[in-house]
């Protein structure tokens, strides 16, 4: 599933989205297990994942697409003005409204669960600022006085505490960017 293949100049993007009225979506394990069953068969083919954090009202993907990207949407720091790609967009659309509708359904509701627009922004520092940003939300937000402790990231994918077959993160690319020290 993981392979290292990546040019240096393969573009990594930062994607993320919240609940609409900032409610809580994720209360349980099956929901965050859920979720990212859903961005896993989703982005299969289209990106490499490389760092993920599902948190109780929103998500952080770290990926990089397979597909080009259009130059326009590269080095800027400001939030991009659609994903990355069709098939990034495809696979976003169908992760959220797959969430959504199997969560409607659970709890007798209509309509969108996320903001109408998930956002990105092409992520072109160095990589370690990206996955620790990603990685230490939990920790800002106060559930975890360690990442290691939040059982819905990367982080213990990245610290070798899972079973490196068990990772859905592109973990050999991500560790590449890593040493590389920088990220185009």
């Amino acid at each position: 599933m993981n392979t290292l293949l990546i040019p240096s100049t393969t573009p990594v993007f930062h994607l993320y989205n919240r609940a609409n009225d900032r409610q809580t979506l994720f209360t349980s394990d099956r929901h965050y297990s859920f979720f990212l069953r859903k961005v896993i068969t989703n982005f299969d083919g289209i990106a490499h994942l490389l760092g993920y954090c599902i948190m109780p009202n929103h998500f952080h993907l770290l990926i990089a697409p397979k597909d080009p990207v259009e130059d326009y949407l590269l080095f800027s720091d400001k939030v991009m003005p659609r994903l990355p790609t069709d098939g990034v967009s495809d696979a976003v659309k169908r992760t959220l409204m797959g969430f959504t509708k199997a969560y409607n359904r659970e709890n007798g509701l209509t309509g969108s669960r996320f903001q109408q627009r998930t956002k990105s922004k092409h992520h072109y520092n160095p990589f370690h600022r990206g996955l620790r940003y990603v990685h230490f939300n939990p920790v800002e937000a106060q559930l975890v006085d360690h990442p290691s402790e939040w059982g819905y990231s990367s982080f213990n994918e990245y610290a070798g505490l899972i079973d490196p077959q068990d990772c859905v993160c592109n973990v050999a690319m991500g560790n590449a960017l890593l040493q590389l020290g920088i990220l185009h």
